[in-house]
């Protein structure tokens, strides 16, 4: 046989092979999953298996509010509203149904010709840690079981842990922006209030590392706490750029 033939038979047969292993999980019944991503600025996915949900943003008179869980699922849809079931993971559990959330139903609607849908749980504030630098979460987390609509997702979005606080914990892009320096809530919240309220998030934010907008929001927070003396109130020390300070 012609070697160039040959060789393009086999390139043939192994794409053939890679496609079928990438459309075998879609077959059957649709899957079901928690949406385990996050997206950046340019469409890059990060992957996680939990969700910081926190009243540290919140104005006090604020007492309660909902989480809102993206769910999704693999397969082809459905003109029919469908049900799919979530449990509460005891073991790994500390949050208190009635004390830090409100409970809900394990069966619930995925609503009719879409592909996403949201898990929606009402969480309550009082009695959530309020010490950021203990770093303290009360963890619920969930775990989806597979039923008559829908079997399971990929392994990562087949459970979620959900941290539960009620302070200004240090949101997941602020490690990768060094020049803010270290982490504390009063330069978190000067940079939300007086600089750009897009920072507001724990998720992903729209800017690169190196961009001039955060090039520019280093240099108007290190010219802030060095013309003003901010406290923090733990220690009694002032809040610099890369650390606590004593007052002089």
């Amino acid at each position: 046989m012609n070697k160039i033939l040959f060789y393009w038979m086999v390139c043939a047969a192994l794409l053939w092979s890679c496609k079928q292993e990438i459309d075998s999980p879609y077959e059957g019944k649709d899957r079901i999953q928690f949406q385990h991503y996050t997206t950046d600025w340019n469409g890059k996915r990060h992957y996680s298996d939990s969700t910081v949900f926190s009243f540290g943003l919140a104005p006090d008179s604020v007492t309660q509010d909902t989480l809102k869980l993206p769910m999704e699922f693999l397969g082809k849809g459905s003109k029919e509203a469908r049900t799919y079931r979530v449990t509460v993971v005891a073991d790994s559990t500390k949050a208190v149904e009635g004390t830090h959330y409100l409970a809900f139903g394990n069966d619930q609607v995925f609503r009719s010709d879409s592909l996403v849908d949201t898990l929606r749980i009402v969480i309550l504030r009082d009695a959530l840690p309020k010490d950021y630098t203990t770093g303290e979460n009360l963890c619920l987390e969930l775990q989806l079981e597979a039923n008559g609509d829908f079997d399971l997702g990929l392994e990562g979005g087949v459970r979620r842990k959900i941290m539960l606080n009620n302070y200004m914990s240090e949101p997941q892009w602020w490690a990768g922006l060094r020049a803010f320096g270290f982490f504390h809530p009063a330069k978190w919240k000067f940079l939300i209030e007086e600089l750009d309220d897009k920072l507001a998030t724990y998720g992903e934010i729209p800017y690169d590392l190196n961009s001039a907008e955060t090039r520019s929001y280093s240099s108007s927070l290190s010219l802030y706490l060095s013309n003003t003396v901010v406290i923090d109130e733990k220690t009694g020390m002032r809040v610099k750029m890369y650390g606590l300070e004593p007052i002089e």
